[in-house]
């Protein structure tokens, strides 16, 4: 069973850390206290009762574990992942939890009983690479039960090619006790556009060959380990950037309008992440299922009326940073984070999110609160135009 920090999701949120990220490159982590870093964050660290509390005594194994910080003598040194984090616009969520898959080992240099010498097994990247290969095959929906339980039965390491991975897909589930810790890592990995999580249920919005496209491009970080953890942290942060230069992301066969059409008018890479979410068939059909409605939330028209004959022809919009993926909890993904917006109003959101992010000399919005910020403001220039 793959060890992970039980209780801290919230912490693994992308939007998170992001956050962290641009408060590590400016400030020590190992020396900094509970009330700096919850302030700057927003994250409840504790304990909230002691304000000069260290929160590198109970957190470092989240630091550690999402590659964004390494301890180097007596301080904490951010990673170049950390760095290319703190940029807005640099990285987006697909790029990192795919790489966080691929380099996430068991045993993990995060924590105490690291051993570089091990037979070393990559439980994310064989987690998701099992969901491709199910998806691959038209089997979209996946439990945690599932998931945990072929990694528990097999002897993959998560590098083995298709044919290994489609003689699994339908193995004996066996599952052994305390695997909630393996259980709240798949919930973490559930950020990816492409996936939704449904409290214990994973599903894939790909059409089959995306799905095998991806499978394909998937592969563990190798290479000569250190033996101290924190240097074989940073070893493999350093990889980070040509691993993220060998993966492609356009998911070609899924989202077949391009990007201009549906709005963007640069058309980058962090833009079609955003699409992906947007265009995710599973998050679509969950979050109308808790919010009916055929009311446009920007123009205010009820489409139902206007187009009758349709029962429903609104779109979702993500009203996040463009990098961000869909924040999850322990009951699913998050769906207070979308809207609906009518096609018309879709792309006139992105449009108007392109110009402000141009007239601000930004790639991206610096967090959630800003993005919404812009969509409100997005909103109020509209309801100003047409009340005129």
């Amino acid at each position: 069973m793959w060890n992970w920090d039980q209780g801290r999701l919230d912490y693994f949120q992308f939007d998170e850390l992001r956050k962290i990220a641009k408060f590590a490159i400016k400030n020590d982590l190992r020396s900094t206290n509970v009330a700096a870093l919850s302030t700057a964050t927003g994250l409840p660290f504790r304990p909230a009762s002691d304000p000069l509390y260290k929160p590198w005594r109970n957190y470092s194994r989240v630091f550690k574990a999402t590659l964004l910080i390494s301890k180097n003598g007596k301080v904490a040194q951010p990673t170049p992942i950390a760095n290319l984090m703190a940029q807005d616009g640099q990285v987006n969520s697909d790029e990192y939890f795919h790489f966080l898959a691929e380099a996430t080992t068991d045993p993990s240099p995060a924590r105490e009983n690291w051993n570089h010498q091990a037979n070393h097994r990559f439980p994310l990247l064989f987690s998701l690479r099992f969901l491709l290969a199910r998806a691959a095959i038209g089997l979209t929906e996946t439990t945690l039960d599932q998931i945990v339980g072929a990694y528990n039965e097999t002897a993959l390491t998560g590098g083995e090619d298709d044919t290994d991975f489609l003689a699994i897909v339908d193995s004996a589930r066996a599952i052994v006790p305390k695997s909630r810790q393996a259980k709240e890592s798949l919930k973490v990995l559930s950020q990816l556009s492409y996936l939704s999580l449904d409290r214990s249920k994973i599903t894939v919005s790909l059409d089959r060959d995306d799905a095998m496209q991806i499978f394909q491009q998937l592969a563990p970080v190798y290479g000569a380990r250190f033996s101290d953890g924190d240097e074989e942290i940073r070893r493999i942060a350093n990889l980070f950037v040509a691993a993220r230069d060998d993966l492609d992301f356009d998911y070609s066969n899924t989202v077949v309008s391009d990007t201009f059409e549906a709005g963007f008018e640069e058309g980058g890479r962090i833009e079609r992440i955003h699409l992906k979410i947007e265009r995710n068939a599973q998050l679509r059909r969950a979050f109308f299922e808790k919010y009916p409605s055929a009311r446009c939330d920007f123009c205010a028209e009820d489409t139902s009326k206007s187009y009758p004959w349709a029962e429903r022809i609104l779109d979702i919009h993500h009203v996040l940073p463009l990098c961000s993926g869909a924040r999850t909890s322990k009951s699913g993904t998050v769906l207070d984070d979308l809207v609906a917006n009518c096609p018309t109003c879709h792309r006139a959101v992105h449009r108007f999110y392109g110009q402000w992010l141009k007239k601000n000399k930004k790639k991206d919005f610096a967090d959630a609160s800003e993005a919404k910020v812009v969509y409100q403001a997005a909103k109020a220039e509209y309801c100003g135009v047409s009340n005129a």
